[in-house]
């Protein structure tokens, strides 16, 4: 059994955040690509309500976070509460500590069917990685995955793997993102590229792994998770809205504990 499996599928869903002598600037919040998602922006102009769906594993469920409202969903809804006034818009997270690809497209049902989502965000990758499994027949799952999604009504965004030392000592890892992308195109499913996004604060922006990092060297901490959620709550508003109509970002951040 891996070390993985002995130990960081035993963490509890938050830990405490850990204290840096200098907060890092999250650079990317506007930086992203948009993620187009006509049939939600077509509903939310109309019915100025909208259903959104995390799914993933441990990153998504909150892992590294100080507490519930610091994970990257709840950042989203946050985000997009704000940048859309008079609507409703629901963020609900559905990740789950450990899981991979295939664990999650045999929860779909369950899990994400009876929301009657109007978006799912997929985050997938990682756990094939830190599995050792390799690319494997990934491609052909997350297929499968966006076709079941795709029958409950709703448009899928896929993001990738993060940045982090367990991810990128995998010789995998480039080749997971790749896949992905390349699904992505071949599907006609945006994806969100939190791999490349986070090795631009490693690299660009000179923020350590430990600053962007929890403990452990595989999840996020409040940094990560607050600068995933807005960016990604960017991308989002951005494919809701007119590209004339560019999404105002928030200032609607948790206060530090």
């Amino acid at each position: 059994m891996s070390l993985f499996r002995l130990g960081v599928l035993a963490l509890p869903l938050t830990l405490p955040a850990v204290a840096h002598a200098e907060t890092p600037v999250c650079s990317t919040v506007t930086s992203q690509p948009t993620l187009r998602l006509p049939r939600a922006a077509d509903k939310l102009a109309k019915t100025k309500q909208l259903t959104i769906v995390v799914l993933g594993s441990s990153s998504t469920a909150g892992v590294g976070a100080s507490g519930p409202d610091r994970t990257y969903p709840a950042r989203l809804q946050q985000e997009l509460a704000a940048r859309f006034p008079g609507t409703t818009i629901t963020v609900l997270n559905r990740g789950v500590n450990g899981e991979d690809a295939p664990e999650n497209v045999r929860r779909m049902d369950r899990d994400v069917a009876p929301a009657q989502p109007d978006v799912v965000i997929w985050q997938v990758g990682t756990n094939a990685l830190l599995r050792q499994f390799g690319l494997g027949n990934i491609g052909e799952t997350i297929r499968t995955g966006i076709t079941q999604l795709r029958g409950y009504g709703a448009e899928v965004v896929l993001m990738d793997p993060q940045y982090a030392p367990w991810v990128v000592a995998d010789p995998d890892s480039k080749p997971m993102v790749k896949l992905i992308d390349d699904v992505g195109r071949e599907m006609n499913v945006p994806v969100f590229h939190r791999f490349a996004m986070m090795q631009v604060w490693h690299d660009r922006d000179k923020i350590s792994f430990p600053q962007m990092s929890a403990f452990d060297g595989l999840h996020g901490n409040d940094f990560a998770y607050d600068c995933l959620g807005r960016s990604l709550a960017y991308s989002v508003a951005m494919g809701l809205k007119a590209p004339s109509q560019p999404a105002v970002a928030s200032t609607a951040v948790p206060r530090p504990r």
